[in-house]
């Protein structure tokens, strides 16, 4: 299993239909969507085909997750409970604004899983409140694996308009990366609304990449291969991330720390950047070509 995915597709739990074409998308992980993509008259209907997803996604290298309503919602309680009951890799947990919402749902999910704390969430921040706040939400400890930047809830609390507060998003998507490195959680970028554009898709994925981000949501299974593509090390960064440790390998044991590879000073936080570009491409099945 996929410790970090990179590419985590949404489809609406309402849509058994598009299921099986989700699970064969080559996403690192499948999220059935209670939520924002199921109408209030649907939601219970859309749980009871959670099953059906589980199935469908087994064969997905990261698995199901489940995102569920938000806490105070009429219908939290019983998504957290069908989420646990299908042993579903994790909940996805929208509106995160305070630590004492994740605390429940740990409680809830504790109350129902069958593999105790087997269960992890993914915290997404879309509000201002929620941004301020990340620090405190990923706090090193608990069921919180991975936190999720929500651009298109944070623009509509923000009262801006996604197309035109680039300085604004830029600014609470560092604020999530940061605060998700500063608890050794996974930060994962909000999805790109137009499937129509894969030019501006790519651009966004790579400045994804370029401020930290190691994972994007996707809505639809088009954007999956783009996300996977720039998400994961190139062939190039692989073989030079090779030569920088085989050669820094060598230097430690003749005492030194300080080289040049390709020209260029390669010290410690080179070489330990190298080692961890390596074991991520290991853990995608990439290597040099």
């Amino acid at each position: 299993m996929i410790l970090d995915p990179r590419s985590l597709l949404f489809v609406p739990a309402n849509r058994p239909d598009r299921f099986e074409k989700a699970a064969g998308a080559g996403a690192d992980a499948v999220i059935a969507d209670l939520e924002d993509s199921v109408g209030t008259s649907q939601k219970a209907a859309a749980r009871d085909n959670l099953p059906a997803a589980a199935e469908h996604a087994s064969g997905a290298r990261g698995g199901l997750y489940v995102r569920v309503n938000p806490v105070g919602t009429p219908w939290h309680a019983d998504d957290v409970a069908a989420a646990a009951g299908i042993g579903a890799r994790g909940i996805v947990l929208p509106m995160c604004e305070d630590p004492g919402v994740v605390a429940e749902t740990e409680w809830r999910l504790a109350a129902h899983e069958h593999d105790p704390r087997a269960t992890e969430i993914v915290l997404i921040v879309e509000t201002a409140r929620g941004v301020l706040n990340a620090g405190q939400l990923a706090r090193p400890a608990g069921r919180a694996r991975r936190m999720a930047f929500g651009a298109y809830d944070f623009a509509l609390d923000m009262g801006i308009d996604v197309e035109n507060a680039a300085q604004v998003l830029t600014t609470a998507r560092t604020q999530v990366v940061l605060a998700a490195k500063a608890a050794g959680v996974q930060p994962i970028d909000t999805a790109f609304a137009d499937v129509r554009d894969p030019g501006a898709m790519r651009r966004q994925a790579a400045e994804a990449a370029g401020m930290g981000f190691t994972g994007k949501f996707a809505i639809h299974p088009g954007q999956v291969p783009i996300i996977n593509e720039v998400l994961s090390p190139s062939a190039a960064e692989i073989a030079t991330a090779g030569r920088i440790v085989a050669a820094f390998r060598d230097a430690e044991r003749q005492g030194i720390a300080a080289i040049s590879v390709d020209g260029k000073l390669v010290d410690y936080p080179i070489a330990r950047r190298s080692e961890a570009l390596l074991a991520r491409a290991a853990a995608f099945g990439l290597g040099p070509s």
